[in-house]
């Protein structure tokens, strides 16, 4: 089974986190992983985070919960030689 083959279910077990169902802002993107809201905000800048969305009209910024921990897991490596992506969850 590859990442991208993961349910929700199994990447919230994967990192121990409880999905709350809904989008999530920036803030709580960073507090998922261990960064400040302003290096999520870099990352979605340089097209480095996970993927977002914003409704028409507004400057609101929301994350679906399987793209960051999706984008989360990409980095997923078993040692330093591996490129990310790589490493195929079993």
């Amino acid at each position: 089974m590859t990442t991208h083959d993961m349910t929700l279910e199994q990447l919230a077990e994967l990192f121990g986190y409880t999905p709350k169902g809904r989008p999530l802002d920036t803030k709580e993107v960073a507090d998922i992983l261990g960064v400040h809201p302003n290096t999520v905000d870099q990352y979605r800048f340089r097209g480095d985070g996970p993927r977002h969305f914003g409704p028409p009209g507004t400057r609101r910024v929301w994350y679906a919960e399987r793209d960051v921990l999706t984008w989360l897991v990409s980095g997923a490596r078993q040692s330093t030689s591996e490129q990310p992506g790589q490493l195929a969850v079993a």
